[in-house]
């Protein structure tokens, strides 16, 4: 067993240059938080450079930076609206399937395209749970949009230092060609699965309960198998990873220089990790999100991991369900190994005492 596991680890594909390139960002938005006072705010910023730096991996039709600055710009616009929409239930969910459809049909067309839906999705559904007024959605907009210039300013600086680590990652090969009924499956599946999740974890009052629709446009894929997969893979990793978190957390006794430690080394297990298991990669994931909430909120390492496994169960069992009794027909895309996106933009409401 232990050298299964030894092996399964040491066989994983690990950017550690991307991590260099990626991971600094989010500490320093984390210290200045800590010398202005304002830690809530800096830990929503520190989440959109969080998501904005896996972009990195990647560029927009041939602009190698491009990506980064389509994600800032529609994740910011993205947390603005869903800000404001999550201050009615019903608007939201309307807003957050649509976004998923949209998500759900670039899945299979363009992979780089996708990518920068899905973290407007994101940015979408965590503004929703941390709702408020116009004041609200302009101070969140506002960070998110700050968070993400800071990350691709840190980005682009280290890559004219060390040009050699700033080429792409590897792509997956370009999407075999599907059918028109497998684009309105998948989509269909996306619309219920997302929208199904905003309402329950609002109807249940769970909190950092936007990590369940999440979830399920994560874990969704066009075949059963391949849901079902990756959803068992993220379970696995949110477990271990939430737990590994906590228990780091309270070791250290939340004294914020460790936590801060702890929110870099996770950010950089994870960008350097990026195309490894996905399971893997939600364990750094997670660890870095529960370190990071557990900083803006002074504590609560416990509660934010708990809450985050049972979001993840209830979006994991959602996609599960849809793809089992929705119609899959046509041609799936070919599986390939697990791409980045599993990221949330901006966790922490800056309205929270700090």
């Amino acid at each position: 067993m232990l050298r299964r596991a030894h092996a399964f680890l040491t066989g994983q594909p690990v950017y550690w240059r991307e991590a260099a390139l990626c991971a600094p960002a989010m500490p320093l938005l984390l210290l200045a938080g800590v010398a202005s006072g304002r830690l809530a705010y800096a830990a929503v910023a520190a989440g959109a450079a969080f998501s904005v730096g896996f972009g990195a991996a990647r560029d927009l039709r041939g602009r190698r930076w491009g990506a980064m600055i389509a994600a800032n710009a529609g994740t910011t616009l993205a947390a603005f609206v869903g800000c404001l929409a999550g201050q009615w239930t019903p608007v939201l969910v309307v807003a957050a399937v649509a976004a998923a459809v949209v998500c759900a049909v670039l899945a299979l067309v363009d992979e780089d395209l996708w990518w920068i839906t899905l973290q407007m999705v994101i940015a979408l559904l965590v503004g929703g749970f941390y709702a408020g007024p116009l004041h609200a959605a302009l101070l969140r907009a506002g960070a998110v949009l700050g968070g993400g210039a800071f990350q691709i300013a840190v980005v682009v600086l280290l890559a004219r230092l060390a040009p050699a680590a700033a080429q792409r990652l590897p792509a997956k090969p370009p999407p075999e060609a599907v059918s028109r009924q497998l684009y309105i499956a998948h989509a269909l599946r996306a619309a219920v699965c997302v929208g199904a999740c905003v309402w329950i974890a609002h109807w249940i009052g769970l909190a950092n309960g936007y990590w369940a629709p999440m979830t399920a446009m994560l874990v969704l894929k066009p075949g059963l198998s391949e849901t079902n997969t990756r959803g068992l893979a993220r379970l696995g990793g949110t477990l271990i990873g939430g737990a590994s978190a906590t228990l780091f957390a309270m070791a250290v006794g939340y004294r914020w220089p460790w936590l801060i430690l702890g929110v870099g080394v996770g950010a950089g297990s994870a960008f350097a990790l990026q195309k490894a298991h996905y399971a893997v990669l939600t364990c750094a994931i997670t660890a870095t999100m529960v370190l990071l909430l557990t900083l803006a909120y002074a504590g609560h390492a416990l509660q934010n991991a708990e809450h985050r496994l049972i979001a993840t169960a209830i979006g994991g069992a959602a996609a599960l369900i849809a793809a089992r009794i929705l119609p899959r027909h046509g041609h799936a895309a070919r599986p390939g190994p697990d791409q980045v996106g599993a990221v949330s933009v901006a966790t922490p409401d800056p309205r929270a005492p700090a």
